[in-house]
């Protein structure tokens, strides 16, 4: 029998954060900030899907967060861990896999002068612009550039108007999704890092391979998964299935 395997989204997709909770539901904590603060919960029906696929398949994450944000997730993952939006991917052991530095490191590397001289532009407007910058690293190598804001999101569509109206360096893919906005590497994003995952699983047998996520920007690395499941009311089905809507 193949084994089933959960690649499966984060924030908005299994947790979120208190105001995007059903209203009057019950919810319990599903992750802490760094001050160990209840920051984010899970519904009773993400609790038990959780716990199903937990019990009956392999579940590994795939998320925007950095190693030590995946930590502060009160979810005990036992097999691989995609992190930083797909540059960082850890076996259960922890560690980098031995490939890691020939096929992502080279692609971090190629690319960090174009990711600090972003990051740099982006820096000098944060103070008037409303919004904040954030540089994340793996063993000395830059990983991505962050961007967020507090507002609903328009500080960072103007932020976006700005990068995209100059062009980006051709290494570089932007992600934009609400008040979060994050400027990564070709070659290192989820799907890159499901495709990988999934190969290496491969050599220890048959696997059938789902992919679970919230926004249009999951949509690759669903689309790499042999099948995709999506939340109620997701960014996916309000922007991509309104017109079957009963």
């Amino acid at each position: 029998m193949p084994r089933i395997v959960i690649f499966l989204d984060l924030d908005d997709t299994i947790l979120q954060t208190a105001p995007k909770c059903p209203p009057g539901e019950p919810v319990e904590p599903a992750a802490v900030d760094r001050a160990g603060r209840a920051l984010s919960f899970m519904t009773r029906a993400q609790r038990r899907l959780l716990e199903f696929w937990l019990e009956r398949s392999e579940v590994i994450p795939v998320t925007g967060r950095t190693d030590d944000a995946l930590e502060r997730v009160m979810i005990e993952f036992r097999s691989w861990r995609i992190t930083h939006h797909g540059a960082v991917i850890r076996q259960p052991d922890g560690r980098l896999p031995p490939w890691w530095h020939d096929e992502i490191r080279p692609l971090l590397a190629t690319a960090e002068s174009s990711l600090r001289d972003v990051a740099a532009r982006l820096h000098e407007g944060a103070a008037t612009g409303g919004y904040r910058v954030n540089r994340h690293s793996v063993e000395e190598r830059l990983t991505y550039i962050s961007v967020k804001s507090d507002d609903d999101g328009l500080a960072l569509t103007r932020v976006r108007a700005r990068l995209e109206a100059v062009g980006l360096p051709p290494e570089l893919a932007l992600h934009h999704n609400g008040n979060n906005f994050a400027l990564m590497v070709k070659g290192t994003q989820k799907h890159d890092a499901v495709r990988r995952v999934a190969r290496e699983l491969e050599r220890e047998g048959p696997i059938v391979t789902i992919g679970a996520g919230d926004s249009l920007t999951d949509i690759p690395f669903l689309r790499a998964c042999d099948f995709a499941l999506v939340p109620r009311d997701s960014q996916i089905q309000r922007d991509t299935w309104s017109e079957r809507s009963p």
